[in-house]
């Protein structure tokens, strides 16, 4: 593919991470980070960036206070009457690429169509509160900010010259892709068509299946060495802890400080260890899998830690706990990982645990970890009774595996952990979905290349022509003429 997704999917082993991004838990980050960016094809001028007033609150009529959410536009190819595209942001800060590159550009450039890339309320610089406080963070929550995107359509039609009757197109990817799924659902309406790609769309706590699926994809494209090799070295070292040879692993694993014999350094250590891997699989292009596994197999598990952070970490569960505690925007947590485990709290669960033996990364951070996470960064009210009960409001709120929608295309990736979470199979007739051989997360938001799979370049065209169908039919109702 001829994208820039390099940025994000550096080989670690070959250059490792600074010192400001060694300690464990910054491998979360890359997690959950804007999908890299696609080739520029056009100049930054062409971008305009934009605020939109929003209710703090759209569910309090007595409260009056307001916020502005931040989006960034390209009206190069528009003509008026022509569809309007958004790019729907995730957990993460909004940067210009996505408006001027990637798939969605080339279908607003041969439809005449207007870019728009909103930014999720409590990320990047879309700010309701002063700060991130527990009680603050009470209006961060899909709802409000599919609420801010009803508003931001409306207003757009109703400003830009031409617009009151175009045809509305969303495109999400990942979290955000949940969040169109979810929103033609709900305002039928006021779109008339998204494109939701690698879209968890069941919330559930104990997200097994994400380490599973990133244990198959090791094992598919890495080799049967690799996966094997994982395996083997986490299960020593969990021998090792189980006869108290702490100061072995540490020393082994290149430990800044001797691992307590305390149980919540002993998840977090063993957790950071499922995430260097993790990341690779999730944004994985071709060859990198193979090129990690290499280092793998050749010189051992231990030895690839060491390279991918590059210099001695430490798995310290109560300085974890401190550092995204911070509530101040200007901290390093309101980079958005404050925000995003918030939300998996309050609304998602979807906790990437050690709870299945079908994975190779053993069994030493279990759900509880997790749930004593919520409790000591939040407050006491989170809770393993409390955040399973936020997920099932979550699933009976938006239906789960079941969503009621026409004119959705989901597609995933076959080696992207979050594949399980999602709709892998025809909704219905109007709402179909794709599961594309050999991709990862995100894989097929970028221009149609040479480099792509006949399954994803057949997906691409399907996309185009699906967004025509649904554009077509707007312009027909619009008209007056009768649908066939």
């Amino acid at each position: 593919m001829v994208i820039n997704r390099s940025v994000v999917c550096l080989f670690l082993v070959s250059i490792g991470f600074s010192a400001a991004l060694s300690h464990s838990w910054k491998f979360l980050e890359y997690l959950h980070r804007e999908p890299p960016a696609p080739v520029a094809k056009s100049s930054l001028r062409v971008v305009a960036e934009g605020w939109v007033e929003q209710q703090v609150d759209h569910y309090d009529d007595n409260n009056n206070e307001t916020y502005q959410m931040r989006y960034l536009g390209n009206d190069e190819f528009y003509k008026p009457g022509g569809p309007i595209f958004i790019y729907v942001g995730g957990e993460w800060t909004i940067s210009p690429k996505w408006v001027l590159g990637g798939h969605m550009y080339d279908m607003a450039k041969e439809l005449n169509g207007y870019l728009f890339y909103t930014e999720h309320r409590y990320y990047g610089q879309s700010h309701p509160t002063p700060d991130l406080s527990f009680a603050n963070l009470q209006y961060l929550h899909v709802k409000q900010a599919l609420e801010d995107l009803a508003h931001f359509i409306r207003t757009k039609k109703q400003e830009i010259h031409g617009a009151e009757n175009s045809g509305v197109i969303l495109v999400g990817a990942s979290y955000a892709g949940t969040m169109v799924t979810w929103f033609r659902q709900m305002y039928p309406e006021l779109i008339n068509g998204a494109w939701s790609s690698s879209a968890p769309l069941l919330a559930k706590t104990e997200f097994v299946e994400y380490l599973e699926v990133v244990g198959e994809s090791i094992r598919t494209v890495g080799g049967d060495e690799c996966y094997n090799t994982i395996h083997e070295d986490i299960t020593e070292l969990e021998s090792m802890i189980e006869a108290n040879d702490f100061a072995g692993v540490s020393e082994k694993m290149n430990l800044c400080t001797t691992l307590p014999n305390n149980k919540l350094d002993i998840w977090i250590f063993f957790n950071s260890l499922s995430q260097i891997l993790a990341w690779v699989v999730q944004y994985h292009e071709p060859g990198e899998i193979e090129s990690h596994c290499k280092v793998i197999t050749s010189r051992g598990w231990a030895e690839y830690v060491k390279q991918s952070f590059g210099e001695c970490w430490t798995p310290n569960y109560e300085e974890f706990v401190e550092q995204f505690s911070q509530t101040s925007w200007e901290s390093e947590a309101a980079f958005g990982t404050r925000q995003w485990f918030f939300q998996t709290c309050n609304e998602f669960g979807w906790y990437q645990t050690s709870g299945s033996p079908n994975q190779p990364f053993g069994s030493s951070f279990p759900i509880e970890f997790f749930y004593q996470r919520c409790t000591d960064i939040y407050d006491e009210s989170f809770y393993k009774e409390s955040i399973n009960y936020n997920v099932y409001i979550t699933n009976l709120a938006h239906n789960g595996m079941n969503p009621i929608i026409t004119n959705v295309y989901s597609t995933h990736g076959e080696l992207d952990p979050w594949r399980p979470m999602g709709v892998q199979e025809d909704v219905n007739s109007f709402a179909p979905a794709f599961v594309i051989p050999g991709a990862s997360h995100c894989a097929d938001l970028y221009s149609i290349s040479d480099e792509d799979s006949s399954e994803m370049l057949a997906s691409k065209h399907r996309t185009t022509t699906l967004v025509r169908r649904w554009l077509w039919c707007n312009n027909t109702r619009r008209n007056g003429a009768p649908l066939i």
